[in-house]
């Protein structure tokens, strides 16, 4: 009886606590993962509203709304399969005296028609959120949250319309909106590889007490299930999400191994020392520890799936599980790290998905652009004058200098590599990237940045490549034709060893069509 008393009291203080405590940072990775999942699903759709917000062309809609431009506009860009692409239901466009202009609802998954009622703020006060944070003149910032409609609660970006120089004041709203709908809790539930249920709120008394969706709460008990709230604009829960854990059950007392393992003691003291000690302890000590050195180092590898112990084997089958959703995760997150680690501006391989963005933005809508690429001036004797560290300083201070003169969301400066860097303008006429360019050269003689060693000035200059490209004219036009962003970089190089050639410090632009042949 004794050694039976053991047994049980280290399984009750001991296994059982270390197990439960697993098996909650288990529940609550999961429910980490849901708020993640939400989010990256709404992201794609606030930074495309911004897009269309911050654009010359739905500007002039809200400007002349009835023009043969302005339908032009609606045809060409809100079709059935532009819903599909953006993955939206909803798109409504407001002017700044609350009037709807455009509205129209297309269910992006079933493909069919939608009506909404958002407009009518009598009946629903509450959806003057949706036009009530008006362009401030700093940085535009999308509005987001739930509201209710006639087809359900639904997730909304809305943005205040700007030209995409925002050097007017706003004239509107645009307003994108996806459906909280079965849809979307299959796409959840495949990302967090738990089942998900969303369901509307019908009283007070099933949500006393339940939190936000995106509270950090800290479990402190295994259940079957968490529940969370989202609520409208208001504040007002509406829907109530419940998620499923895939370690629901405390481990019991008593189970086959436990039993075995008493009577074996029952029988032999030291059978059960040795089954104890290495069928028993050795498991749960090495479980705990790869655990605690997984959540120390932040690297995880799949646990041993050997053990001898049920609850063991679960707890390893869906840890293993749960970090495959992980890993998976951090994969997606590490394709977002786009920043130069020295200069803090955007790098090479953001600046090439930028650059490919513009070409299929060229292609698609004739839009076209200037790529700059940049060289610091006898850099190399900048470096063996005044060292190293000095270098990366001066790097740190031009990238910083050139970076503040492409501000807007269209724009981009990276560093190309070395003390190169490469810059993207979106849609600029002539006279403003004249003036543009000089101010740059202006802002860096304002600088001044000793350089003793240059043949050029006594501060540090940059020469400039410039390839500016226009749209193909519409008698010409055939995207299939279109020069490549490699065709176009190689240019900027060219233009900028003429830029050298005539005596640094300066720019020379070559000026080419998008379906220039040469």
């Amino acid at each position: 009886m004794l050694f039976t008393a053991v047994i049980l009291s280290y399984r009750i203080f001991i296994q059982i606590p270390q197990l439960e405590a697993t098996m909650l940072k288990l529940s609550e990775r999961e429910l980490n993962s849901l708020v993640f999942a939400i989010n990256r699903i709404n992201k794609p759709m606030v930074t495309l509203n911004y897009d269309y917000a911050v654009w010359d062309e739905t500007y002039e809609f809200v400007q002349q709304p009835n023009s043969p431009h302005s339908q032009r506009y609606l045809i060409e860009n809100y079709l059935n399969d532009t819903f599909i692409r953006l993955e939206i239901d909803g798109v409504f466009i407001f002017n700044n005296q609350s009037k709807l202009l455009y509205s129209k609802g297309y269910h992006h998954k079933n493909k069919h028609d939608l009506s909404f009622n958002l407009h009518n703020f009598e009946d629903s006060p509450e959806n003057r959120v949706l036009i009530d944070t008006p362009y401030n003149g700093k940085k535009v910032i999308p509005k987001t949250g739930v509201i209710s409609t006639q087809s359900g609660a639904a997730f909304y970006s809305s943005t205040p319309i700007l030209l995409s120089d925002k050097s007017l004041a706003s004239n509107g709203f645009l307003v994108f909106i996806r459906l909280i709908n079965q849809e979307l809790i299959d796409e959840l539930s495949l990302f967090t590889a738990t089942p998900v249920l969303i369901t509307p709120v019908n009283s007070n008394i099933d949500i006393d007490g339940l939190k936000d969706w995106n509270a950090a709460v800290k479990l402190t008990q295994i259940t079957p299930f968490t529940r969370r709230l989202i609520r409208n604009t208001n504040g007002e829960p509406i829907l109530k999400i419940t998620l499923y854990h895939t370690n629901s059950q405390t481990p019991s007392i008593w189970g086959l191994g436990m039993l075995s393992l008493v009577l074996a003691m029952i029988v032999l003291v030291i059978t059960v020392y040795l089954l104890l000690a290495g069928f028993i302890i050795g498991p749960i000590q090495r479980l705990a520890k790869h655990v605690k050195a997984m959540d120390k180092k932040q690297r995880y590898k799949e646990l041993p799936k050997n053990y001898i112990i049920t609850e063991l084997r679960k707890i390893s089958f869906h840890f293993n599980a749960l970090m495959s959703t992980v890993q998976r995760q951090n994969t997606l997150l590490s394709q977002q790290v786009y920043v130069d680690e020295l200069t803090q501006i955007s790098n090479r391989r953001a600046f090439e998905l930028h650059l490919e963005a513009q070409i299929q933005l060229l292609r698609r809508q004739n839009i076209g652009f200037t790529l700059i690429l940049a060289d610091i001036d006898y850099f190399k004797r900048y470096n063996d004058t005044l060292g190293h560290i000095a270098g990366d300083e001066a790097l740190k201070t031009v990238a910083a200098l050139l970076d503040q003169h492409f501000q807007r969301a269209e724009d981009m400066c990276a560093r190309f590599g070395g003390e190169e860097f490469i810059m993207l303008y979106s849609d600029i006429p002539f006279a403003p990237l004249e003036r543009k360019l000089a101010s740059i050269l202006e802002s860096l003689q304002t600088l001044a940045l000793p350089h003793p060693s240059s043949d050029v000035a006594d501060f540090v200059t940059v020469s400039f490549g410039v390839c500016q490209v226009l749209p193909a004219p519409v008698e010409t036009y055939c995207a299939e034709t279109f020069i490549s962003g490699k065709q176009i970089t190689e240019i900027a190089d060219k233009a900028l060893y003429q830029a050298k050639k005539s005596g640094r410090n300066q720019y020379y632009k070559v000026t080419i069509t998008a379906n220039n042949d040469n």
